[in-house]
Protein backbone atom coordinates (compact mmCIF):
# COMPACT_ATOMS: atom_id res chain seq x y z
CA UNK A 1 0.00 0.00 0.00
CA UNK A 2 1.53 3.42 -1.08
CA UNK A 3 2.25 5.69 1.39
CA UNK A 4 0.46 8.79 1.62
CA UNK A 5 2.36 12.11 2.17
CA UNK A 6 2.35 15.86 1.98
CA UNK A 7 4.64 17.86 -0.19
CA UNK A 8 6.58 20.86 1.08
CA UNK A 9 4.12 23.30 -0.54
CA UNK A 10 1.13 21.25 0.66
CA UNK A 11 2.40 21.03 4.45
CA UNK A 12 3.13 24.83 3.94
CA UNK A 13 -0.47 25.98 2.61
CA UNK A 14 -1.80 23.38 5.33
CA UNK A 15 0.42 25.62 7.86
CA UNK A 16 -0.44 28.64 6.73
CA UNK A 17 -4.34 27.94 6.81
CA UNK A 18 -4.11 26.23 10.31
CA UNK A 19 -2.81 30.03 11.22
CA UNK A 20 -5.40 31.69 9.85
CA UNK A 21 -8.30 29.50 11.43
CA UNK A 22 -6.03 30.69 14.91
CA UNK A 23 -5.65 33.95 14.21
CA UNK A 24 -9.21 34.65 13.38
CA UNK A 25 -10.40 32.43 16.58
CA UNK A 26 -8.36 34.75 18.84
CA UNK A 27 -9.06 38.20 17.11
CA UNK A 28 -12.18 38.10 14.72
CA UNK A 29 -12.39 41.85 14.58
CA UNK A 30 -9.65 42.26 12.50
CA UNK A 31 -11.40 40.83 9.61
CA UNK A 32 -8.55 39.73 7.17
CA UNK A 33 -9.56 37.37 4.61
CA UNK A 34 -7.32 34.73 3.96
CA UNK A 35 -6.08 35.76 0.50
CA UNK A 36 -4.85 39.28 2.53
CA UNK A 37 -3.34 37.12 5.13
CA UNK A 38 -1.06 35.24 2.44
CA UNK A 39 0.19 37.81 1.27
CA UNK A 40 0.71 39.60 4.17
CA UNK A 41 3.67 37.00 5.49
CA UNK A 42 5.25 38.56 2.08
CA UNK A 43 5.42 42.13 3.82
CA UNK A 44 6.98 40.71 7.39
CA UNK A 45 10.53 42.28 7.08
CA UNK A 46 12.17 41.54 9.12
CA UNK A 47 10.66 38.29 9.91
CA UNK A 48 10.73 35.57 7.67
CA UNK A 49 7.29 33.78 7.12
CA UNK A 50 8.04 30.29 9.78
CA UNK A 51 9.08 33.10 12.04
CA UNK A 52 5.84 34.92 11.68
CA UNK A 53 3.63 32.08 11.57
CA UNK A 54 5.11 30.89 14.70
CA UNK A 55 5.31 34.24 16.21
CA UNK A 56 1.33 34.68 15.54
CA UNK A 57 0.38 32.03 16.93
CA UNK A 58 2.12 32.61 19.92
CA UNK A 59 0.65 35.83 19.96
CA UNK A 60 -3.05 34.58 19.96
CA UNK A 61 -2.62 31.65 22.47
CA UNK A 62 -1.28 34.00 25.22
CA UNK A 63 -3.96 36.79 24.10
CA UNK A 64 -6.56 34.18 24.94
CA UNK A 65 -4.55 32.54 27.92
CA UNK A 66 -4.98 35.61 30.10
CA UNK A 67 -8.75 35.20 31.10
CA UNK A 68 -8.15 31.68 31.66
CA UNK A 69 -5.40 31.86 34.42
CA UNK A 70 -7.37 35.39 35.70
CA UNK A 71 -10.14 32.57 36.21
CA UNK A 72 -8.39 30.36 38.94
CA UNK A 73 -6.83 33.42 41.03
CA UNK A 74 -7.29 33.52 44.48
CA UNK A 75 -6.62 36.51 46.24
CA UNK A 76 -4.79 35.51 49.66
CA UNK A 77 -3.73 38.62 51.15
CA UNK A 78 -4.66 42.31 50.89
CA UNK A 79 -1.42 44.72 52.44
CA UNK A 80 -2.70 47.80 53.41
CA UNK A 81 -0.11 49.20 52.16
CA UNK A 82 -0.88 49.36 48.68
CA UNK A 83 -0.08 45.48 47.80
CA UNK A 84 -1.91 42.02 46.75
CA UNK A 85 -0.65 38.73 47.42
CA UNK A 86 -2.56 36.63 44.76
CA UNK A 87 -1.94 32.53 44.24
CA UNK A 88 -1.82 31.46 40.36
CA UNK A 89 -1.26 28.45 38.55
CA UNK A 90 2.43 29.59 37.95
CA UNK A 91 2.87 30.48 41.68
CA UNK A 92 2.04 33.23 44.31
CA UNK A 93 2.85 36.87 43.53
CA UNK A 94 2.85 40.26 45.19
CA UNK A 95 1.51 43.40 42.80
CA UNK A 96 0.61 46.84 43.65
CA UNK A 97 -3.25 46.99 44.35
CA UNK A 98 -3.94 48.81 41.80
CA UNK A 99 -2.49 46.27 39.06
CA UNK A 100 -4.01 43.26 39.34
CA UNK A 101 -5.29 42.48 36.09
CA UNK A 102 -2.23 42.91 34.47
CA UNK A 103 -1.13 39.80 36.00
CA UNK A 104 -2.62 37.15 34.19
CA UNK A 105 -1.68 38.74 31.14
CA UNK A 106 1.97 38.74 31.71
CA UNK A 107 1.37 35.17 33.25
CA UNK A 108 -0.03 34.16 30.19
CA UNK A 109 2.78 35.54 28.19
CA UNK A 110 5.49 33.42 30.04
CA UNK A 111 3.34 30.62 29.56
CA UNK A 112 4.01 30.58 25.81
CA UNK A 113 7.72 31.87 26.44
CA UNK A 114 7.46 35.40 24.13
CA UNK A 115 11.26 35.68 24.91
CA UNK A 116 12.75 32.43 23.93
CA UNK A 117 14.14 29.68 25.53
CA UNK A 118 16.31 29.64 29.04
CA UNK A 119 19.00 27.52 29.71
CA UNK A 120 20.22 25.96 32.75
CA UNK A 121 23.06 27.83 33.75
CA UNK A 122 21.90 31.11 32.82
CA UNK A 123 23.16 34.26 34.29
CA UNK A 124 20.19 36.64 33.03
CA UNK A 125 19.50 40.19 32.99
CA UNK A 126 15.94 40.98 33.25
CA UNK A 127 15.77 44.57 32.42
CA UNK A 128 11.83 45.79 33.21
CA UNK A 129 11.78 43.12 35.79
CA UNK A 130 7.84 44.39 37.10
CA UNK A 131 7.28 42.06 40.22
CA UNK A 132 8.83 39.20 38.20
CA UNK A 133 7.11 36.82 36.25
CA UNK A 134 10.27 36.54 33.70
CA UNK A 135 12.90 36.29 37.00
CA UNK A 136 10.68 33.33 38.03
CA UNK A 137 10.76 31.74 34.79
CA UNK A 138 14.57 31.94 34.07
CA UNK A 139 15.17 30.27 37.97
CA UNK A 140 12.66 27.31 36.72
CA UNK A 141 14.83 27.06 33.69
CA UNK A 142 17.77 26.35 35.76
CA UNK A 143 18.91 29.88 35.89
CA UNK A 144 22.25 30.00 38.28
CA UNK A 145 21.52 34.05 38.62
CA UNK A 146 18.92 36.66 37.64
CA UNK A 147 19.40 40.89 37.82
CA UNK A 148 15.91 41.73 38.40
CA UNK A 149 16.24 45.46 37.08
CA UNK A 150 13.36 47.47 38.16
CA UNK A 151 13.39 51.00 38.67
CA UNK A 152 9.54 51.90 39.95
CA UNK A 153 9.78 51.86 44.13
CA UNK A 154 6.11 49.74 43.98
CA UNK A 155 7.56 46.87 41.82
CA UNK A 156 10.97 46.71 43.21
CA UNK A 157 8.59 46.04 46.60
CA UNK A 158 6.78 43.54 45.10
CA UNK A 159 9.86 41.44 43.42
CA UNK A 160 11.91 41.65 47.52
CA UNK A 161 8.73 40.02 48.70
CA UNK A 162 8.43 38.01 45.94
CA UNK A 163 11.79 36.71 45.70
CA UNK A 164 12.99 37.11 49.51
CA UNK A 165 14.11 33.44 49.71
CA UNK A 166 16.60 34.02 46.01
CA UNK A 167 17.91 36.99 47.37
CA UNK A 168 19.09 35.33 50.69
CA UNK A 169 20.31 32.67 48.79
CA UNK A 170 22.32 34.85 46.27
CA UNK A 171 19.92 33.53 43.08
CA UNK A 172 18.72 36.72 42.62
CA UNK A 173 19.93 40.27 42.70
CA UNK A 174 17.29 42.95 42.93
CA UNK A 175 18.42 46.38 41.43
CA UNK A 176 15.97 49.27 41.69
CA UNK A 177 17.40 51.36 39.00
CA UNK A 178 16.48 51.99 35.31
CA UNK A 179 19.07 50.84 32.38
CA UNK A 180 19.81 54.15 29.83
CA UNK A 181 22.97 54.87 27.72
CA UNK A 182 24.86 56.72 30.66
CA UNK A 183 23.91 57.41 34.25
CA UNK A 184 21.19 59.85 35.19
CA UNK A 185 18.26 60.58 36.37
CA UNK A 186 14.74 61.03 34.65
CA UNK A 187 11.04 61.44 35.48
CA UNK A 188 9.24 57.96 35.51
CA UNK A 189 5.85 58.28 34.12
CA UNK A 190 3.22 55.78 35.98
CA UNK A 191 0.68 54.14 34.19
CA UNK A 192 -2.38 54.28 36.87
CA UNK A 193 -3.84 50.78 37.03
CA UNK A 194 -0.95 49.07 35.17
CA UNK A 195 2.10 49.18 36.52
CA UNK A 196 3.87 47.41 33.76
CA UNK A 197 3.61 50.13 31.84
CA UNK A 198 5.74 52.99 33.37
CA UNK A 199 8.21 54.48 31.36
CA UNK A 200 11.02 57.10 31.07
CA UNK A 201 9.45 58.18 27.52
CA UNK A 202 5.78 57.51 27.11
CA UNK A 203 2.97 59.94 29.29
CA UNK A 204 -0.38 58.26 29.73
CA UNK A 205 -2.46 60.02 32.65
CA UNK A 206 -0.64 59.62 36.16
CA UNK A 207 1.92 60.43 37.88
CA UNK A 208 5.65 60.85 37.65
CA UNK A 209 8.66 60.28 40.21
CA UNK A 210 12.37 60.68 39.37
CA UNK A 211 14.42 57.46 39.70
CA UNK A 212 17.80 56.89 39.33
CA UNK A 213 19.48 55.53 36.02
CA UNK A 214 22.65 53.43 34.68
CA UNK A 215 23.87 51.33 31.90
CA UNK A 216 24.31 47.63 31.82
CA UNK A 217 27.69 48.00 31.08
CA UNK A 218 28.37 49.90 34.70
CA UNK A 219 26.23 47.43 36.38
CA UNK A 220 28.20 44.32 34.76
CA UNK A 221 31.45 45.88 36.11
CA UNK A 222 29.26 47.33 39.57
CA UNK A 223 28.08 44.19 40.46
CA UNK A 224 30.97 42.10 39.26
CA UNK A 225 28.73 39.44 37.46
CA UNK A 226 30.39 36.62 35.57
CA UNK A 227 29.78 36.43 31.83
CA UNK A 228 26.34 37.41 31.01
CA UNK A 229 24.38 34.73 28.94
CA UNK A 230 20.72 35.91 28.30
CA UNK A 231 19.00 39.78 28.43
CA UNK A 232 15.76 40.38 28.17
CA UNK A 233 14.65 44.26 27.52
CA UNK A 234 10.71 45.00 27.99
CA UNK A 235 11.11 48.52 29.08
CA UNK A 236 8.31 50.77 27.24
CA UNK A 237 10.74 52.52 24.59
CA UNK A 238 13.39 52.47 26.02
CA UNK A 239 15.17 49.62 24.40
CA UNK A 240 17.41 51.59 22.19
CA UNK A 241 18.89 53.24 25.09
CA UNK A 242 19.72 50.85 26.59
CA UNK A 243 21.12 48.57 24.08
CA UNK A 244 23.72 51.34 23.38
CA UNK A 245 24.70 51.46 27.39
CA UNK A 246 25.12 47.42 26.86
CA UNK A 247 27.47 47.77 23.73
CA UNK A 248 30.95 46.62 25.54
CA UNK A 249 28.95 43.10 27.18
CA UNK A 250 27.26 42.75 24.08
CA UNK A 251 30.47 43.14 21.76
CA UNK A 252 33.08 40.99 24.92
CA UNK A 253 30.02 38.22 26.12
CA UNK A 254 27.81 38.34 23.02
CA UNK A 255 24.53 37.09 25.29
CA UNK A 256 21.56 35.92 23.78
CA UNK A 257 19.45 38.80 23.64
CA UNK A 258 14.98 39.33 23.90
CA UNK A 259 14.21 42.73 22.90
CA UNK A 260 10.63 44.07 22.35
CA UNK A 261 10.18 46.24 19.83
CA UNK A 262 6.68 47.36 19.57
CA UNK A 263 6.74 50.75 21.04
CA UNK A 264 8.42 52.84 18.34
CA UNK A 265 7.06 52.42 14.57
CA UNK A 266 10.34 51.46 13.37
CA UNK A 267 11.78 49.32 16.17
CA UNK A 268 11.91 46.20 14.06
CA UNK A 269 14.19 47.70 11.76
CA UNK A 270 16.61 49.66 14.00
CA UNK A 271 16.99 47.15 16.83
CA UNK A 272 18.13 44.69 14.70
CA UNK A 273 20.56 47.25 13.20
CA UNK A 274 21.63 48.80 16.69
CA UNK A 275 22.44 45.00 17.59
CA UNK A 276 24.27 44.06 14.39
CA UNK A 277 26.28 46.87 15.09
CA UNK A 278 27.80 45.43 17.97
CA UNK A 279 28.62 42.03 16.88
CA UNK A 280 27.30 41.16 12.69
CA UNK A 281 27.43 38.08 14.24
CA UNK A 282 24.15 38.17 16.08
CA UNK A 283 21.31 36.21 14.35
CA UNK A 284 17.89 37.54 14.22
CA UNK A 285 14.20 35.71 14.31
CA UNK A 286 11.02 37.08 15.60
CA UNK A 287 9.16 35.17 18.03
CA UNK A 288 6.58 37.19 18.55
CA UNK A 289 4.17 38.54 16.49
CA UNK A 290 0.71 40.54 15.68
CA UNK A 291 -1.78 42.01 13.06
CA UNK A 292 -1.71 45.11 13.03
CA UNK A 293 -3.75 47.38 9.75
CA UNK A 294 -3.28 43.83 7.53
CA UNK A 295 0.34 43.50 8.18
CA UNK A 296 2.33 41.26 10.26
CA UNK A 297 4.67 42.86 12.80
CA UNK A 298 6.94 41.84 15.31
CA UNK A 299 6.99 42.43 19.05
CA UNK A 300 9.86 40.13 20.41
CA UNK A 301 13.13 39.77 18.70
CA UNK A 302 14.82 37.08 19.84
CA UNK A 303 19.03 37.74 18.91
CA UNK A 304 21.96 34.76 19.22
Amino acid sequence: MKKLGLSTAMLAAVTVVAVYGVLVYGFPQIGVPLGGFVASLGRTSPCGRVDALGGLSRHVLWVRGGGRIASSMRLLQDDSSGYHLWSTSRGQYWVPADSDDVLPVLLSQQEQRIYGPLRTGDVVLDCGAHVGVYTREALRAGASLVIAIEPAPDNVECLRRNFAPEIRAGRVIVYPKGVWNKEDKLVLHTVAGNSAGDSFIFREPGKGIEVPLTTIDILVGELKLPRITMIKMDIKGCEREALAGAANTCRAQKPRLAIVCEHLPDDPEQIPAIVRGFRPDYTVRCNDCSMRGGRIRPEVQLFE
